[in-house]
């Protein structure tokens, strides 16, 4: 009597794990996967997949060392920046440390742009703090600072120099199309990987 017990109880569980869903079986399973940080990045937060310079509109593929932008109305994926930012510094590019349940972001443009505008920062963080920013970190909720010595030699040339001179207005008001800007991106079921468009 006892070992058909064990037997019926043998089955039982054979056939809960055979049944049991892959879904299921891998949201037990958590792996912590880490990119290989560009040498441009501020400091990388675990998990980061991707990176958003607002002031060019480009995102950053850390899978695959792309940059990904929008040209005639195609995403490109490239390893270097669109011609038309061949000059462009990344050492001093203000950067968004997407949040990293985030997949394809570019697949949301609107939504990013409307977060992050170009230049969003020289408002928000006030002129005389914006030399200490390197860029926001959606993960944690909070600016990237430059080292201190970076941060002293960013203080001084705008206090000789000025404010950089962007080519572009910043925005005047902490709002952009309606949306509150600089804070990070709340992640939705269609923007996670797997789920959202292709």
């Amino acid at each position: 009597m006892k070992s058909s017990r064990k037997i019926v109880l043998a089955l039982v569980v054979a056939l809960s794990l055979l049944t049991m869903s892959p879904m299921s079986s891998q949201a037990q399973v958590n792996v912590s996967v880490q990119y290989i940080n560009p040498s441009w990045a501020p400091p990388y937060y675990a998990g980061v997949r991707y990176y958003y310079l607002p002031d060019i509109e480009v995102y950053y593929d850390l899978t695959d060392g792309d940059f990904v932008y929008l040209q005639d109305g195609q995403w490109v994926f490239s390893p270097t920046l669109p011609p038309m930012y061949s000059d462009y510094d990344l050492n001093d590019a203000f950067v968004v440390a997407l949040n990293v349940n985030v997949y394809k972001p570019w697949l949301h443009y609107s939504y990013y742009l409307s977060h992050y505008p170009r230049y969003y920062y020289l408002n928000f963080y006030g002129k005389e703090n914006v030399h200490d920013i390197r860029g926001f970190n959606e993960n944690a909720k909070k600016p990237f600072y430059w080292d201190a010595r970076r941060a002293r030699v960013n203080a001084t040339r705008t206090a000789i120099l000025g404010a950089p001179k962007l080519g572009t207005k910043p925005p005047e008001e902490l709002h952009y199309e309606g949306r509150n800007i600089g804070r990070p991106v709340r992640v939705t079921r269609g923007m996670r990987e797997g789920r959202g468009r292709r």
